[in-house]
């Protein structure tokens, strides 16, 4: 008996099994460094690809005018006062759905590197080669690239979408009527009740090939919300970053904070639209969905982009998108 248990025991320890499960010396991992190739030719299609998609942004929003939409004289959803001012204005979103979600992820990445960087066993380096010369790219500015890039892309095709949604249904604005006609009164404007507006032009409606922002073709151009479709796709993009980088750290409650925070400035920033008379309360809705449905697309991308040794350092495995 105590022969097999010493052979037993002399086995286990020199068994080739019992060596793999044996953590291997940290100090060797540390000098570790994973490289990982990058092709030139995909940071060439992904310029390529936002420059088409920013060059057919300015098509539809400047020059592709939208569809003229027939509609009842007697609809009563057209006759609010036109908006004097605007609650959110445009310099007002950009900075909420674009400038604050960036400085977020730019300052929540530089912690994360710099606390992780030191226990990381293996570090990874991004090798770009260029002909005969190979670039080491750290790990953060290859992080950096695929996460700010992703963000920015979801944004110009969030905005395409919603401009190609605006020409394509033309829906009529709920301060229409003023603003085209210059009539503030149902009757004053409807002889009929039943008549069906077809062959109208607005006050002010020029043949140029530029449209004017907040002119005679903006007022037909009501759905989707770009206000609302804009601030969703950039914050719940955010709230989805901080589900994915926060959640796993110890910050407690604050990560659904910030995540209900995100939803709730979006939110706000879509209903304005509503009591501004600038669009239908389905308009925000579709806008509301349009960007949302961007944002976890772009979110989803840019989590199936990373490596999986990155991966691990952005949350769990574990959890699902």
């Amino acid at each position: 008996m105590n022969n097999n248990s010493l052979r037993r025991e002399k086995y286990d320890d020199n068994s080739v099994e019992s060596k793999r499960l044996q953590p291997p010396d940290v100090a060797i991992r540390s000098n570790q460094k994973i490289l990982r190739p990058i092709s030139l030719l995909k940071i060439v299609f992904d310029g390529l690809a936002l420059i088409i998609v920013l060059a057919a942004w300015l098509i539809f929003k400047y020059f592709v005018k939208p569809v003229r939409r027939a509609f009842l004289c007697s609809d009563l959803n057209l006759y609010h006062p036109p908006p004097e001012k605007k609650v959110f204005p445009t310099w007002l979103l950009f900075i909420c759905a674009i400038i604050i979600p960036l400085v977020i992820i730019l300052l929540s990445e530089s912690i994360r590197w710099f606390y992780l960087h030191r226990r990381k066993a293996a570090k990874v380096v991004y090798e770009l080669q260029i002909r005969s010369k190979v670039f080491k790219i750290p790990e953060w500015v290859g992080n950096l690239y695929i996460i700010v890039g992703v963000f920015l892309f979801a944004n110009c095709a969030n905005s395409l979408l919603t401009n190609i949604g605006k020409v394509a249904v033309g829906r009529l604005r709920p301060h229409f009527i003023p603003s085209c006609f210059n009539k503030f009164s149902y009757t004053e404007f409807c002889r009929y009740p039943n008549e069906w507006m077809v062959n109208y032009v607005c006050l002010g409606e020029a043949s140029d090939i530029i449209k004017e922002k907040d002119g005679s073709y903006d007022i037909r151009q009501s759905f989707p919300s770009g206000h609302a479709s804009s601030a969703f796709c950039g914050l719940i993009f955010l709230a989805l970053y901080v589900h994915k980088v926060w959640n796993y750290r110890n910050f407690g409650l604050f990560p659904y904070l910030m995540k209900m925070g995100c939803f709730a400035l979006a939110a706000y920033i879509g209903i304005t639209r509503i009591t501004d008379n600038r669009h239908h309360a389905t308009d925000v809705l579709s806008g509301a969905i349009l960007g949302t449905v961007v944002a976890f697309i772009g979110f989803r991308y840019m989590v199936n982009s990373f490596k999986q040794s990155v991966l691990r350092d952005l949350g769990s495995e574990s959890s699902t998108y």
